[in-house]
């Protein structure tokens, strides 16, 4: 019989937690998992009853995060928790905390009517729960550089700080390029989900003139690792690529690296050159939870895998900046 317990986080919890992720996540020199769950917090729909710790003798030893996160699944809004982090003290690890975390975690948010759970996780492991794996993919469109070229002159075109106002606008423009995707993380309508808390990524609204024409979030450093890129139209759409193609140094780099669904409207009209890769890992899994939606999410899950029908593309949510 074990000798730990499994509970709610409380309020007093809150050092150890951020404690044991700094130990066992040590493959950097900072503490982003940290740093991820504190964000997470503060989230509006933050739930403290799906961030579980494991205690022993007074001791937090484990901990486990669900946070509420809707996707969309071929057009249908789906309740998905997203699981991150998990952690294990070094000294308990290969125990079974993890893993009677991940259990105890489930039956919560099947009881709370959750439908879905997605991680970024080890297969080998996550896959003993029933997470299946290869569940959504990486997309992505290669432009030649010589290939973005504008046929007049481009006009003004500045980043700012993204604005409450912009909101409305912004998840329409996201409808536009991500929304046709069969599987996708939806924007939430916060502030906070458009801007992010890493000083290494910049999120801008993108303003053509005086009016709101895209959005871009990008890590500064490397202006070609963008996360997630939005324009109003064809015409914006150019002109943002346009300006992104002068941010790069064309000795280190050839082709502009887009995250845009292949399906987009926005290709769909271009006349450019450019390719696209597509990839899925075995890391990518999800788990199907019992409910009305369980049949259809099933059949949805063995469709992509047999292959007849296209993989989604996930875009993280801002938090997850920190990692």
């Amino acid at each position: 019989m074990t000798s730990w317990i499994i509970r709610s986080e409380i309020p007093s919890d809150f050092h150890a937690i951020a404690e044991l992720h700094a130990l066992a996540f040590a493959y950097s020199f900072g503490m982003g998992e940290a740093a991820l769950v504190s964000a997470l917090r503060t989230r509006k729909n933050f739930d403290f009853e799906l961030s579980l710790v494991c205690i022993k003798n007074d001791q937090v030893i484990g901990h486990i995060l669900f946070t509420p996160q809707e996707v969309r699944i071929e057009g249908n809004k789906v309740k998905n928790l997203i699981l991150a982090p998990l952690s294990v003290h070094p000294d308990y690890q290969k125990h079974g905390v993890g893993s009677a975390l991940i259990t105890e975690g489930l039956h919560r948010a099947q009881q709370k009517g959750y439908e879905l759970s997605t991680v970024l996780g080890h297969p080998h492991f996550y896959s003993r729960f029933g997470f299946r794996s290869n569940a959504w993919m990486d997309e992505q469109v290669k432009i030649p550089l010589e290939a973005i070229f504008v046929n007049e002159t481009t006009p003004l075109l500045r980043e700012r700080r993204v604005e409450s106002s912009d909101l409305p606008k912004l998840y329409e423009m996201w409808d536009t390029t991500y929304g046709l995707s069969s599987f996708s993380i939806l924007p939430g309508h916060s502030l906070l989900d458009w801007i992010s808390p890493s000083n290494k990524v910049r999120a801008s609204s993108i303003l053509i003139g005086e009016e709101l024409a895209g959005y871009i979030r990008y890590r500064e450093r490397d202006p070609n690792s963008i996360i997630m890129l939005l324009a109003r139209d064809r015409e914006a759409f150019v002109y943002i690529t346009s300006y992104l193609k002068e941010k790069l140094n064309p000795l280190q780099n050839t082709h502009l690296l887009l995250p845009i669904c292949s399906i987009s409207p926005l290709l769909k009209q271009l006349d450019w050159v450019y390719d696209i890769t597509q990839k899925t890992y075995a890391e990518y899994m999800v788990f199907v939870m019992d409910g009305p939606s369980r049949p259809s999410l099933l059949s949805y899950f063995k469709d992509i895998h047999n292959g007849t029908k296209t993989r989604g593309y996930l875009i993280w949510p801002t938090e997850f900046d920190l990692c």
